[in-house]
């Protein structure tokens, strides 16, 4: 990954910009742009990276054993030359939001044929490591804490949850994630 200062340049725009909005007591844009954030900087990595496509609003359809028929999104499908991976992203992660990326997932894979991969992607993580260690079994799901933070060593150590990680681990993050 060269691009890295690229990314962190990116993220810390739009820091920058989160940080305008709380100054003006818009903390709605504050979350906005933060959730924002999180989804274009996968579709930055993934493009620049791949040279894939990352599409918002995509919807895949998956069959019921029964027959049944229903189209389901999550907030990135990524592409290649064929689907290769699902998305959610977010700039707070707490047990309820894994509990229904998880089920979107498994929706989603259980009526497809293609068994793309599944990650969460997240800047702050809330989830206990019980309700982590469930999920990650159950469904199989990726939480990829995308702490573009730890590049730039401008991080509180406990601000993002209990799981350790290093600026080498988070290269290895991405580069697990781009091997989709």
């Amino acid at each position: 990954m060269d691009n890295i200062q690229s990314y962190i340049d990116f993220f810390e725009s739009k820091l920058s910009e989160a940080n305008e909005y709380g100054k003006k007591g818009k903390m709605g844009m504050v979350r906005s742009t933060m959730k924002d954030s999180v989804e274009l900087l996968l579709d930055l990595v993934w493009t620049t990276e791949r040279g894939g496509e990352s599409k918002k609003n995509d919807f895949v359809e998956s069959k019921s054993k029964n027959g049944y028929v229903l189209k389901f999104q999550v907030d990135r499908h990524l592409y290649d030359t064929e689907l290769k991976g699902l998305a959610e992203c977010k700039s707070y992660l707490d047990r309820c939001f894994m509990e229904r990326a998880s089920s979107d997932f498994g929706r989603i894979k259980n009526g497809i044929h293609q068994k793309p991969k599944s990650f969460i992607l997240a800047l702050e993580d809330a989830v206990s490591e019980t309700a982590y260690n469930y999920y990650i079994i159950w469904m199989k799901v990726i939480l990829i804490m995308c702490f573009i933070y730890l590049m730039v060593n401008v991080i509180q150590k406990n601000r993002f949850g209990k799981r350790n990680f290093t600026n080498q681990s988070t290269k290895l993050i991405w580069k697990n994630l781009l091997n989709l």
